[in-house]
């Protein structure tokens, strides 16, 4: 009777080592398919509630991102635009350096003017045409700026200054209906009023690539910021795939043992009644 008993209890002990050895395979294998250590709260809830916060922070960090993205789009349309603008308008000076002269014909004149005013149409056009997702911070119809947020609280933005670059303004000074080529004396006022849009485009750009270098400083702190965080959540959350593979292997031996062990143990009985044939 009592060896009946303990090989009972041997059966039984053997068959929960077999599924304790089950259960701890099939969480492995779970893990290493999922590549996730926690994936539950029930797992390990302190580190699944601290992934959460982050990979919430890191969402944000995301809009974040796209919101910078479409400030630095924006700059780069305007700087852009505004390096043709000065190049045309170092064309213009030709056109208006060679209407000075008082010995011209009216018919060179005319010509100058022509050419002159086909040149200012064109850089109005480049003007109004420097927009990037309905966004044009040349043409003055952004006076305030533009601003961006700059964090994922929401705290802290970048800005775009708004400038009006169409002829007649502060920038640009040279005024359609008042600056011509019809006469050396207007050629000479047309020529004054350019150089000063010329100086005055130059302050622009520089001011303009300003923004731009700090749109793309605070998008580059953003985006290692980002990185941060997930590899901070992979760390807490991720699977190490090497040490969970070498485990699943030690746990199928160890499977393989138990099954043995069952065997054995449900085999003894056999053995003991064969002695008494």
């Amino acid at each position: 009777m009592a060896g009946a008993i303990n090989n009972s209890t041997g059966v039984l002990d053997a068959l929960r080592y077999l599924q304790s050895s089950t259960k701890d395979l099939g969480s492995a294998e779970g893990r290493l398919s999922s590549g996730l250590r926690v994936s539950t709260a029930r797992e390990d809830v302190t580190a699944y509630h601290a992934a959460s916060l982050m990979k919430a922070q890191s969402g944000s960090l995301s809009s974040v991102t796209m919101s910078l993205s479409r400030a630095e789009s924006i700059s780069d349309t305007a700087i852009v635009a505004g390096e043709q603008i000065s190049k045309l308008l170092t064309e213009m000076a030709k056109t208006v350096g060679g209407a000075v002269g008082v010995d011209l014909s009216p018919e060179q004149r005319d010509a100058y003017e022509t050419q002159y005013q086909s040149q200012m149409a064109q850089l109005s056009n480049f003007i109004r045409n420097a927009s990037f997702d309905d966004s044009n911070i040349l043409d003055g119809s952004k006076p305030l700026g533009i601003s961006f947020i700059a964090d994922s609280e929401a705290n802290a933005s970048v800005s775009l200054k708004g400038r009006n670059f169409l002829p007649g303004g502060q920038v640009i000074t040279l005024t359609p209906g008042t600056h011509d080529l019809m006469s050396p004396t207007n050629a000479l006022q047309t020529k004054a009023a350019l150089e000063q849009s010329i100086h005055n485009i130059g302050d622009q750009l520089s001011e303009m690539v300003a923004e731009n270098k700090r749109i793309e400083a605070q998008k580059g702190f953003v985006g290692k910021l980002a990185d941060a965080l997930a590899a901070g959540v992979g760390r807490m959350v991720d699977t190490d795939l090497a040490a969970e593979s070498a485990l699943i292997q030690a746990l199928q031996v160890k499977q393989q043992l138990s099954a043995q062990s069952v065997g054995i143990a449900n085999s003894t009985p056999q053995a003991l009644l064969s002695l008494f044939r």
